[in-house]
C-alpha cells in the first residue's frame, strides 16, 4: 500500500486533533444534583472545582471513538492505494508498442492487445500521478510511440490530463515496431528534458515499455544499464495464418496476360485450413480452399512458418489492374489477411537520355521498341531540368546528386554512397562468370574488350554483373528507393555494340529499371515507408487517399519532377491524384510486413539486447484505499451517536 499525500494528511491530523482534545480539556462537566440536605453542597462544590479547565483528561469513549473518526478522514485525505509496480518521483518515459502485432484480438473480452497496452499505459500514469484534493506527483513523464520510427507523444509534464489525453490519441498502425529510436530518444529527453533550461545530469530516467514483444530489433539493442521495465500483452500460443505477398507480372509473349502468384503463411506447429480468394479491382474471380502445412521448429528465431504457394489462372487485362488476395476465415490477426499488387497498363517506357553527345545512345534507346525517347545536350555546360521519366539513362553525364528516378549510367562518376571512384585503367577485357540477374537474362558477352574503363570498388548492396581483369565493368544495386545500373565505360569505346549480347542486355536493362512487367512502376514498399512518386513537372498539388478513405493533400513546389509520400502506416492501394493539364495518378500498394508482424507466437524469454529486464505484473489501475476510509469514517461516527444518544437516555 502506498500513501500518496501523507503530508496532507499530517498537517490535517496536526490541526484537528489538538483542537478536540482542548476542547474535551476545556468543557465542563455540570449536572444538576438533588441533594436531600444543606451538608452535601460541599461535595457539590468540590464537584465544580473539578470542571476547572486544564484539569487531567479523562478517558471516555467517545473521545476515543472522535479521534478515530478523525484518523480515518487523514487516511482518506493520505490517498491510500494497493499497487502492483513502482511508484511515483523522478522521471519515467512510456514506450508504447503500436506495430501490426499489436491489432492481434487475443485478449480478455476478445480486446486487442493495443488496447490492453494503452488501459496499462493509462493505469501507470494513474499510478504516477493519481490526481485528487492534494496530489502532487512529485516526478514527470514523457510518452512515445514505437512504429517503423519513434514518435513523442507528449513531452516530459506532470499533467495526469496531458498525459492520458496522449495516450488516448494513439492508433495502431500496419507498420513493423522498433525499439531502439525510441530508447535513443528515451535517453535524449531524459538526460535534458527542456533544452533551453539546462541542469546537471541526475538519475536516469525510469523506462516503461508496453509491448507484445514482437519488436523487430530488441536483440540488436542496447540498454546501457536502463532501469526498464517491460508490461507484455497478448497470449504467447495465438495462431495466425497471413498472406506474406502477392507478385503479378505480364507474360513475356503476351504483354496484355497477367499471371499471379501469392504466398500464405501458417504461423503454427499444427496444419491448417484457408479460404483463399483473388479479387481483380474489387471483384472477386477465384476462390479456392488449401491446407497449409505446419511451422517447423521452437518458438522464437528458429521457428520456421508452414508455407502454401499459390498459382492463380491467368487473365487478359492491357489496362492498369489492381490484383488482392485474401483470406475469407478471420483469425486473431485480420490486418495481415490480404496483401495487394498494382499491375501497370502495357505500353511504352519513357526513356530520358542526358549527356554531351547523346545521339548515339537515343538511337540505340529508340531501336528497343515499346519506348518513349526524350533527350537534352548537355555539351553548352547549361543546368538541365530533368524530366517525367520512368528511366533516366546518363551518358557520360554525371549529376549533383542522384535523380529520383532509375538511372542507367556509362562512363561517368555517378555520385552514389555504394561506388568509390579509383583512377583509370588504360584497358580491360571481361573475365567470363555466371552471375545470375535479370539484366543478363540473354546471357552476358562471349568476349568483351574495353578502353580506358572508370576504376571504382563496391561496396553495399552493389552487385557486379560483369567483372573485368582490373576490376567491375558492370554494376547494378538499389538506392533511394530506385534501382541503379551503372556501366563503367564507354560503349562506343569498346567491341560490346558489335556483341548481339549488347542489345539484349539494353532490352533487359530498361525492363529491369521499369520494372515493366512487374507489380507496380516503384518498389512496392511496406507499410511505414516513405515512397518517391514521379511527377510532371508542372504539378504543384497532389491528393493522396489512404486505404481507409482519408485524404492527404500535399503541396509540390513547381518543376520537382516528383514528391515524398508517407510514412504510409496503413497497408494495402493508396491511391495519388494530380490535376492540370498533365492530370494523372499513381496506385501504390502498401505491404504489410507479415514477415516479422504475423508471428504472433511468443517464447517466455523477456530479454532485451541479451539482458533481463523486470516484467511488469498485472494489467489493472492501481485500487485506491480513501473511499473505504471515508466509509469506515462515517460508520465510526455512527457509533458514536449511538453511544452519546443512549447516554442521554440514561
Amino acid at each position: 500500500m502506498t500513501l500518496f499525500t501523507p503530508w496532507s494528511a499530517f498537517w490535517l491530523l496536526l490541526a484537528l486533533v489538538p483542537v478536540l482534545l482542548a476542547l474535551y480539556l476545556l468543557r465542563l462537566r455540570r449536572a444538576r444534583q438533588v441533594v436531600p440536605c444543606a451538608d452535601l453542597w460541599m461535595e457539590a462544590a468540590e464537584d465544580i472545582q473539578a470542571n476547572v479547565p486544564f484539569q487531567r483528561l479523562r478517558l471516555s469513549l467517545l473521545l476515543l471513538l472522535q479521534v478515530l473518526a478523525l484518523l480515518l478522514v487523514g487516511l482518506a485525505v493520505a490517498q491510500p492505494r494497493f499497487e502492483s509496480a513502482a511508484g511515483r518521483g523522478g522521471r519515467t518515459v512510456l514506450l508504447i508498442d503500436r506495430s501490426a502485432s499489436m491489432k492481434a484480438r487475443d485478449g480478455s473480452d476478445g480486446r486487442s492487445r493495443f488496447e490492453e497496452a494503452l488501459e496499462m499505459a493509462e493505469g501507470a500514469v494513474d499510478r504516477l500521478h493519481p490526481g485528487g484534493w492534494f496530489a502532487d506527483s512529485g516526478g514527470s513523464t514523457m510518452i512515445v510511440s514505437l512504429g517503423a520510427s519513434a514518435e513523442i507523444e507528449q513531452p516530459f509534464t506532470s499533467s495526469r490530463r496531458a498525459l492520458l489525453e496522449a495516450i488516448r490519441r494513439l492508433t495502431p498502425a500496419d507498420t513493423r515496431g522498433r525499439l531502439s529510436e525510441g530508447l535513443a530518444m528515451a535517453r535524449a529527453w531524459a538526460s535534458q528534458p527542456d533544452p533551453d533550461n539546462p541542469r546537471e545530469l541526475g538519475e536516469p530516467a525510469r523506462i516503461e515499455l508496453f509491448t507484445d514483444g514482437g519488436l523487430v530489433d530488441r536483440d540488436e539493442v542496447v540498454t546501457r544499464g536502463d532501469p526498464l521495465v517491460v508490461h507484455l500483452v497478448g497470449r504467447r500460443d495465438t495462431p495466425n495464418r497471413s498472406v506474406q505477398s502477392v507478385v503479378a507480372e505480364r507474360l513475356p509473349d503476351d504483354p496484355d496476360e497477367v499471371q499471379v502468384f501469392a504466398s500464405i503463411v501458417n504461423w503454427s506447429s499444427s496444419p491448417a485450413e484457408a479460404t483463399v480468394q483473388m479479387s481483380i479491382d474489387g471483384t472477386p474471380v477465384h476462390i479456392e480452399d488449401v491446407t497449409l502445412p505446419a511451422g517447423r521448429g521452437e518458438v522464437g528465431a528458429d521457428f520456421k512458418p508452414g508455407v502454401r504457394d499459390l498459382v492463380f489462372t491467368s487473365f487478359d487485362r492491357p489496362e492498369e489492374v489492381l490484383v488482392e488476395v485474401s483470406l475469407l476465415n478471420p483469425d486473431a490477426l485480420v490486418a495481415d489477411d490480404a496483401d495487394w499488387c498494382v499491375v501497370p497498363p502495357t505500353g511504352d517506357v519513357r526513356i530520358g537520355v542526358y549527356g554531351p553527345d547523346p545521339k548515339l545512345m537515343v538511337r540505340a534507346m529508340k531501336s528497343l521498341g515499346r519506348t518513349s525517347v526524350r533527350s537534352a545536350d548537355t555539351a553548352d555546360g547549361q543546368a538541365v531540368q530533368f524530366g517525367d521519366h520512368q528511366v533516366m539513362v546518363l551518358a557520360g553525364m554525371a549529376p549533383d546528386l542522384l535523380p529520383e528516378t532509375p538511372t542507367l549510367s556509362f562512363d561517368a562518376p555517378l555520385p552514389s554512397k555504394h561506388l568509390r571512384w579509383t583512377p583509370r585503367r588504360d584497358s580491360d577485357s571481361v573475365i567470363p562468370g555466371s552471375v545470375r540477374h535479370p539484366v543478363l537474362r540473354g546471357g552476358p558477352p562471349g568476349s568483351l574488350w574495353v578502353s580506358n574503363p572508370q576504376g571504382v570498388e563496391v561496396t553495399g548492396v552493389a552487385e557486379v554483373l560483369l567483372e573485368g581483369v582490373g576490376g567491375p565493368l558492370v554494376v547494378a544495386w538499389e538506392e533511394a528507393g530506385h534501382r541503379r545500373i551503372h556501366v563503367a565505360f564507354d560503349p562506343a569505346r569498346s567491341t560490346w555494340p558489335w556483341d548481339q549480347s549488347f542489345v539484349t542486355f539494353l532490352v533487359d536493362a530498361i525492363d529491369w529499371l521499369a520494372r515493366r512487367g512487374e507489380a507496380g512502376g516503384i518498389e512496392p514498399p511496406d507499410a511505414g515507408d516513405v515512397v518517391t512518386v514521379p511527377l510532371p513537372p508542372a504539378v504543384t498539388r497532389i491528393t493522396a487517399t489512404s486505404p481507409g478513405g482519408r485524404q492527404h493533400v500535399l503541396q509540390v513546389p513547381e518543376g520537382r519532377g516528383s514528391t515524398q509520400l508517407g510514412p504510409l502506416e496503413e497497408a494495402g492501394p493508396w491511391l495519388v491524384v494530380w490535376d492540370g493539364a498533365e492530370g494523372g495518378h499513381q496506385l501504390i500498394a502498401a505491404h504489410l510486413p507479415s514477415e516479422d508482424e504475423g508471428q504472433l507466437l511468443r517464447t517466455a524469454d523477456t530479454r532485451i539486447g541479451g539482458v533481463q529486464v523486470s516484467v511488469g505484473t498485472g494489467v489493472g489501475r492501481p485500487v485506491p484505499l480513501w473511499p473505504w476510509a471515508i466509509a469506515a469514517s462515517l460508520g465510526v461516527l455512527l457509533i458514536e451517536w449511538g453511544v452519546y444518544t443512549r447516554r442521554l437516555v440514561r
